[in-house]
């Protein structure tokens, strides 16, 4: 592994940060759906996503696109910003 900019990258040029970005991501979601009351499927419903891809999302495994993004906020009524939130929602 080679350090570029302040974080490593493995092989396939991915930074080990994104990781981090991905967790931060799945929690707030979660807790936005637990604010909610809703089930996942409650949640994917009203973002407009499959039950499976929002499980993922919720557990930090998949990498989502920006119309993902702001199906997500639209579904939560939310910004998109607030989905990124370091210190939850």
């Amino acid at each position: 592994m080679v350090p570029i900019s302040g974080c490593w990258y493995v092989f396939c040029g991915v930074p080990k940060q994104s990781n981090r970005i991905q967790s931060v991501l799945a929690r707030n979601v979660r807790l936005l759906r637990e604010q909610a009351g809703w089930t996942q499927e409650q949640a994917a419903d009203a973002a407009s996503i499959a039950a499976r891809h929002y499980q993922k999302i919720e557990a930090g495994t998949v990498n989502v696109t920006v119309s993902t993004l702001a199906r997500l906020a639209n579904g939560f009524k939310v910004e998109v910003k607030r989905l990124f939130e370091e210190g939850g929602v």
